[in-house]
């Protein structure tokens, strides 16, 4: 009985054995009808022979998927093969089953074709007509054609010889090997995976060579227009409120919108190519930040949200880059920490004021409107308005780039077009000291960047033209090179630049730096070294004095009279303080000095001088008042021995009378 049992279970499997030869396209997919009942609570499996390797083996009810091949129930409840992008690999032999019920064999041969290289993708508006060709091989000009549509956990017939669907309709053009789809009055329903090919039938089997085709759907939900300026900034902000939380794009119709610019990971700025990306879920809005228009940024863009996989609904948006006009206008501002800065704009007139501030992925966000405290009338010619951006008891955390611009809000898109750039730097008082002595630069920065490292630049501190004086610090660590030490306390935030033995040369403008992808550097301070050979001078009123100083930079050139040289820079700018007809600059630059002339001088310039900017001689000058002066005049005299004038010898005496007295010289003194 045990010895018959085997026996007939091995020739029930014996019987049902059956081969299958099929034949698919490189790029292609393929889709078998084994013929073969599913039985829904036996497990399922695939190898490929010889080596049995096993692709799927799996009880899963309807539908098993295992990367490019699925198993799945038909509506006959039968199996179906599919195998998706074809592969040369794929070629060999399968074994197809259910265990302990059936299996068949597969013989699977690729081949190579341009019918089936790639997918396509289609997309059209709701209620329009989608149409998409599909090619095939010449081997099956005169196979029926068949259209497929995959679903959830299924594969449907929705077009062939034996079902057609009214709106559906297929054109063959043997001539080309070219079968046109065209779908009418398409709606959301319609969007999904199209498998377009021929059928073939062979004996107990069919099979389909097929492509794919991506169908999605577009809802436009309106069209806006905006215009920018090249070299400015733009941010654009697209709407989606009843789809808060769905994965949202922009994409340009010039390329056919094949090129998608997406967040990649919602609320969270993203870079992506020359554009960054914000998907803001809470209010349903795609922000879409332009980080330096250029012409060729112009166009006509789709800015979407995807509905469900194969629907989107988008806005149409017609961007114009206009060229001509500098952009952007760029201005710097500087502010003593502590202080109030006040920062200008000019917007046209009928726009709404956006002033943002630049973040360091150069993003600009956005700063509540509320801080715009004046707006002057526009005037009829330009018609354009100012306003006034004012900053009380400025930080080092408000210095930065910021921006302004004119926001237009549409149906359901915001334009910020940013077309002014202004750099606001802060400076602390200057470091004062003498030759010899040790400075201290102390460098406040905000406390986001305490795990930064930290740079002490002089003259320049950019990425691409920095001077650093010695290797950064970071994370209170301290670094000594000769004469500089470099300390970085976190708690305080703050680090500081000790500079010993005060030289000449260590004079100049000092830049505090935060060492990012691109430096955080928009504070600095000038350090003053007073030399200490002074120079005394005495003269008298009426004299001339030339006075040699000594400079670093022949745009850095000053004479000021102050008791103190740190009065003689104002606004972290050092200046010519003195402004008299009587003063004036000579400039031998090779040899780092320059020269300042005095004429006629005067009991009232007496005073203490500072000579130069950073590198700064104390001048002391007295000047004592002047001495007689004699002048000598011709008294002339009458027969009568009567005065009849004076004539001073450089005035032209225009008669004399002959017979008058011999003329007589006296000095008139005058003091």
């Amino acid at each position: 009985m045990k010895i018959l049992l085997i026996f007939f279970t091995f020739s029930l499997i014996s019987g049902a054995v059956r081969c299958v030869s099929v034949t698919g396209y490189s790029g292609g997919s393929l889709l078998v009808d084994s013929g073969k009942t599913w039985y829904s609570y036996s497990s399922k499996y695939m190898a490929k022979l010889p080596e049995w390797r096993t692709i799927i083996n799996n009880r899963k009810h309807a539908w098993i998927n295992e990367g490019r091949f699925t198993l799945f129930q038909n509506n006959e409840g039968k199996i179906m093969i599919y195998i998706r992008d074809l592969i040369q690999q794929d070629a060999g032999r399968y074994q197809i089953g259910v265990e302990s019920l059936w299996y068949i064999n597969m013989t699977l041969k690729v081949e190579e074709d341009s019918c089936c290289k790639e997918s396509k993708r289609v997309m059209v508006n709701i209620g329009e007509t989608a149409t998409f060709s599909c090619e095939y091989s010449q081997n099956h000009i005169n196979d029926p054609k068949i259209i497929f549509k995959e679903g959830k956990d299924s594969i449907e017939t929705i077009y062939s010889t034996s079902k057609k669907t009214e709106r559906f309709s297929v054109s063959d053009d043997r001539h080309n090997k070219l079968m046109t789809v065209r779908i009418t009055a398409v709606t959301p329903d319609d969007g999904g995976v199209y498998l377009c090919g021929v059928w073939i039938y062979s004996h107990s089997y069919s099979y389909s060579i097929i492509n794919t085709v991506n169908l999605h759907i577009m809802t436009k939900v309106g069209v806006s227009r905006v215009t920018g300026h090249s070299g400015g900034r733009m941010m654009i902000k697209c709407e989606h409120p009843q789809h808060k939380t769905k994965p949202k794009y922009i994409c340009k119709e010039s390329d056919g919108c094949s090129e998608r610019k997406n967040p990649g990971v919602q609320d969270e700025w993203m870079e992506n190519g020359d554009v960054s990306l914000y998907d803001d879920t809470r209010a349903g809005v795609l922000m879409v930040f332009f980080r330096e228009l250029k012409a060729a940024d112009a166009g006509t863009y789709r800015c979407g949200v995807n509905v469900s996989h194969y629907t989107e609904s988008f806005t149409e948006l017609q961007l114009d880059v206009r060229d001509g006009a500098k952009f952007p206008k760029t201005k710097t501002e500087s502010a003593h920490l502590g202080e109030e800065v006040n920062i200008t704009c000019q917007i046209q007139e009928e726009h709404k004021v956006h002033f943002c501030k630049e973040d360091d992925n150069h993003i600009c966000q956005n700063i509540s409107t509320s801080a715009v405290t004046e707006m002057s009338p526009s005037s009829e010619r330009n018609e354009e308005r100012v306003f006034t951006v004012s900053i009380s008891n400025v930080s080092v955390r408000d210095a930065g780039v910021y921006w302004c611009g004119a926001e237009t809000r549409d149906t359901h898109l915001t334009f910020i077009s940013l077309t002014t750039k202004i750099q606001l730097n802060l400076f602390m008082a200057p470091v004062v000291r003498r030759e010899g002595e040790s400075a201290e630069i102390f460098c406040p920065y905000d406390s986001i960047y305490k795990s930064k490292s930290k740079s002490l630049c002089k003259g320049k501190c950019s990425t691409r033209d920095r001077n650093t004086l010695n290797e950064t610090v970071r994370e209170e660590k301290e670094t000594k090179t000769d004469r500089l030490t470099l300390n970085d306390d976190v708690t305080a935030s703050v680090f500081t630049g000790t500079i010993t033995g005060l030289t000449a040369e260590d004079a100049g403008k000092y830049w505090c730096a935060v060492t990012l992808e691109r430096d955080v550097n928009y504070l600095y301070t000038h350090l003053i070294v007073i030399m200490n050979e002074e120079l005394n001078l005495t003269k008298n009123e009426g004299d001339d004095v030339s006075i040699q100083c000594k400079h670093h930079d022949e745009h850095q050139k000053c004479f000021c009279k102050a008791h103190e040289p740190s009065m003689c820079v104002k606004d972290g700018v050092s200046l010519e303080t003195i402004r008299d007809d009587r003063f004036s600059f000579s400039d031998e630059a090779s040899t780092g000095v320059f020269t300042v002339n005095i004429t006629d001088l005067r009991e009232e310039d007496s005073g203490i001088y500072w000579c130069g900017s950073h590198i700064t001689t104390k001048v002391t000058l007295t000047v004592k008042k002047g001495k007689v002066k004699v002048d000598y005049f011709s008294i002339v005299f009458g027969p009568d021995l009567n005065v009849k004038g004076l004539v001073h010898p450089k005035m032209k005496i225009m008669s004399l009378m002959t017979h008058y007295w011999p003329t007589l010289v006296m000095c008139v003194m005058r003091a």
